[in-house]
């Protein structure tokens, strides 16, 4: 049974089962809206980003070590 017409409209008022189901995909779009999937937790990124800092103090300390003794 199709309640649409030629032009994608209901012709069965709002008992037409199709536009009860873009009414939900609408709703649940709403819902949902700005969330991209799970959001990680803020601490883990405070966690990663504080390991990346000590690398990254760790690799500049280690060339500031080989060029002071290469200086010598």
């Amino acid at each position: 049974m199709n309640c649409c017409n030629d032009f994608n409209n209901c012709t069965q008022g709002r008992d037409c089962p199709i536009r009860k189901q873009r009414a939900k995909e609408a709703n649940d779009a709403y819902i949902n809206r700005g969330s991209w999937g799970n959001v990680g937790d803020p601490l883990e990124d405070v966690a990663a980003t504080i390991k990346g800092l000590v690398a990254w103090i760790a690799v500049v300390g280690i060339a500031g070590l080989i060029f002071w003794a290469w200086g010598k």
